[in-house]
Order: structure tokens, then sequence, then C-alpha cells
């Protein structure tokens, strides 16, 4: 459902700030969507040279980011990559991020699914 992926109090409060024109939302999600796929692509990067400190703060961004729009459970998964990485470099270490990170993936596709739904198909036509 919707209250798993999406924080609809936040979200709620950026429709406010919108006043009625809809680019502002379209705007933040349009901007997300693209910095979360980069903040991927540097993540799988860091994976590859065992980066733990560079993951570690590339979750700690994108927890913030995800919370700012109201993506509640990408915010929470890329705390625990955040919280993990910061561990003793060890393959169990790199494991356990692995695993998070390709669930945030799959976390962040419904989110983003979730997203571009409610932006084509507007609850009415001042949103999106």
């Amino acid at each position: 459902s919707k209250q798993d992926v999406i924080d609809m109090d936040v979200f709620d409060q950026i429709l406010e700030l919108d006043d009625g024109d809809s680019f502002f939302v379209s705007m933040m999600v349009s901007d997300y969507l693209k910095q979360v796929e980069v903040t991927f692509n540097q993540m799988d990067q860091a994976m590859q040279t065992k980066d733990l400190k560079q993951i570690s703060q590339l979750g700690h961004f994108l927890k913030g980011s995800s919370a700012a729009l109201g993506v509640k459970r990408v915010s929470a998964t890329c705390e625990k990559i955040q919280n993990n990485a910061k561990g003793i470099p060890s393959e169990k270490t790199l494991e356990e991020v692995m695993s998070l990170l390709k669930r945030v993936k799959e976390e962040y596709s419904a989110a983003k699914r979730w997203l571009l739904e409610y932006c084509q198909t507007p609850v009415d036509s001042t949103v999106c």
C-alpha cells in the first residue's frame, strides 16, 4: 500500500508549498529520482572497491533526501546502510551492506512507481 511507501503527512506538506501550479512538486520528484539513480551508481562503484566509508556517506545523503520527500522505506533502509557500513570492514559487513543495497533498490522502485503514477494521475488539477 502507499502508506508503506510514502509518508503522506510529509508529502502533503510538500503539496502545500506548491501554490497550486504543481511545478514545485514535479521538480522535487524529478530531481529526487535523478539524484537516487546517480547515488545508486556511486554506491555500486563504492561496493566494487569495498569503500564502506563512501557507502556510509552516500547512505546518509540518500536517507536525508528520501525523508524530505516522505519516501520512508528507502530512508529507513539507507539509515541501516549508513550504520552497517560504519562497521569493521569484513566480508560479513560487505555482505550485509550488499543485501541492504539490493533491498533499498527494490524499495526505491516501488516508491518511484508511486511518485510517477501520482504525478501523472493527479488527485485534482492542482497537483503534478
